[in-house]
């Protein structure tokens, strides 16, 4: 990406980090050009080659909903460790939370789009991990992708239920888990509200130094360093996270190649990592599953009975 794409995903990128009321404000139509400039700069991009620019169009707005929804959730587990709040259950599912509850509460078209194609990406990553066989791991610290999946679903049909009333449908919320969805998310928006209150910074205070490093794509990924070192990415969420809360100590945001999709906060080094491998996993996530259903139909329906319940 060059250029104006690369300012269009800047202004995308800031939006979901909610540096400021005036991010939440870009009309539909707004949003939609900028993506469709960002599609049509990987119109030569080899792993795009053959697809139209809706195609493209599609792929773009996956990547970025879910790289984005994944840099919140890690920043949720740097507040809960940084700044010592409580969590009642697992971390994990608290660090979902806040990726949800920040992006519901911009309360832009982006940000929903952001969520729907985060819930999407979950629900094709249990259709892989089902597909090559990948064990379900119970005892694990997250919960199953589908899992996940559905509790962004819930929370953002909790938050308005006739919005996201589309999104419910086609995930096959139960009417009944639908009701309850409420109160989840209105505990979940009260809780973090509650527990951030008392470290916004101070006016006059100064901002605590978050330190920003790009590391090298090695060759595959070059592009991807090239792109993000460009937008200024991890500069936006420093500068916005630094300018809202008072941190008792610097830290360091990074993104570089890892060998592998990863992305996470050490309390060690004080380092959250962002790896080039995330957003390119994310792209053949899509291009393998971007046009089958949310939820598969049951095996053992009729013919006429799977059409109908894949609508």
């Amino acid at each position: 990406m060059t250029g104006r794409p690369l300012q269009a995903f800047a202004l995308l990128c800031l939006q979901a980090l909610g540096t400021g009321p005036i991010f939440a404000q870009t009309t539909p139509s707004a949003f939609q050009s900028r993506v469709e400039e960002v599609a049509r700069s990987f119109e030569n991009n080899p792993r795009f080659k053959g697809l139209s620019q809706q195609q493209r169009v599609d792929r773009v707005e996956f990547v970025f909903g879910n790289t984005l929804f994944i840099l919140l959730h890690e920043m949720g587990h740097v507040y809960i460790h940084e700044l010592r709040l409580p969590v009642l259950g697992r971390e994990e599912d608290a660090a979902d939370t806040f990726a949800v509850v920040r992006l519901l509460k911009i309360g832009s078209d982006f940000s929903q789009r952001v969520l729907v194609e985060a819930a999407k990406g979950w629900f094709f990553s249990d259709r892989r991990d089902r597909q090559t066989g990948a064990a379900l791991l119970y005892y694990d610290e997250h919960g199953l992708n589908q899992q996940r999946a559905y509790q962004i679903v819930c929370l953002m049909v909790g938050s308005d239920p006739v919005k996201y009333k589309e999104l419910a449908d086609e995930s096959k919320l139960p009417a009944s888990r639908r009701e309850s969805c409420k109160n989840d998310y209105t505990y979940a928006s009260w809780s973090w509200e509650t527990v951030l209150a008392p470290h916004l910074r101070a006016a006059g205070q100064p901002p605590t130094k978050i330190d920003v490093v790009y590391g090298d794509g090695k060759g595959s990924f070059d592009d991807y360093a090239r792109s993000f070192r460009s937008i200024r990415l991890l500069e936006t969420l420093a500068t916005g996270t630094s300018t809202l809360y008072a941190w008792p100590s610097p830290f360091t945001l990074e993104m570089r190649s890892c060998g592998i999709p990863d992305a996470g906060w050490d309390d060690v080094t004080r380092i959250l990592k962002v790896c080039y491998e995330l957003p390119f996993d994310f792209s053949e996530l899509y291009r393998a599953y971007g046009t089958a259903p949310l939820i598969d139909p049951p095996r053992n329906a009729q013919p006429s009975e799977r059409k109908r319940k894949a609508k």
